[in-house]
């Protein structure tokens, strides 16, 4: 009876690790999944959501150690594939050179709706946030940067994405390579 005990608690234990990158702690006040880190590197695949629904959040804090040059990606969202099928962005998040974000989702009908803030590339931390909203019978699509909304639209094609993929950074099929940072904090309310 001992070992039968200690192979289920053993198996308890190897379910609990695996868990703990990605939990939903309520002091973060993150309803959906939360990673408490997420080293962003070419190719990571974070994990498969089911669906990413008409209302959704993503938010994180981002620190950057250096730039690539040209485009380098920070983290994507996709049905599949790198752009610009409705959906394959929904949402990601670039960087251009060291002073420019440069954030896309699928809005109004084009896949790859996007919107550029310049920032002080001296700075190397960020708090990002991405949402749609239901309001007044209105989907709202907003883009926070350090906690001040930065951009809203009303989204007048919102939909649920099913089978969607996030990667921290690049899927393998782009060929814009991986920002050289951290993802902390990271909550996707779906």
């Amino acid at each position: 009876m001992k070992a039968v005990n200690r192979s289920v608690f053993i198996w308890m234990l190897v379910i609990l690790a695996y868990s703990i990158p990605c939990t939903t702690p309520t002091s973060t006040g993150c309803k959906g999944r939360y990673w408490e880190e997420i080293v962003i590197s070419q190719g990571n695949l974070i994990t498969r959501l089911k669906y990413i629904g008409k209302e959704y959040k993503v938010a994180f804090d981002l620190e950057i150690n250096s730039y690539g040059s040209g485009w380098n990606q920070v983290v994507q969202f996709t049905t599949g594939g790198d752009c610009c099928e409705y959906g394959q962005r929904s949402p990601s998040v670039f960087t251009y050179e060291a002073d420019i974000f440069h954030i896309t989702s699928a809005v109004n009908g084009n896949g790859n709706y996007a919107k550029n803030f310049p920032h002080d590339p001296q700075d190397n931390k960020y708090h990002i946030e991405i949402s749609q909203t239901l309001n007044d019978n209105k989907y709202w699509y907003n883009i926070a940067m350090n906690h001040v909304s930065v951009f809203t639209v009303e989204n007048t094609d919102a939909q649920k994405f099913e089978d969607v993929q996030m990667w921290a950074a690049d899927t393998l099929s782009a060929g814009d390579p991986a920002l050289y940072g951290i993802l902390r904090n990271v909550c996707v309310d779906i």
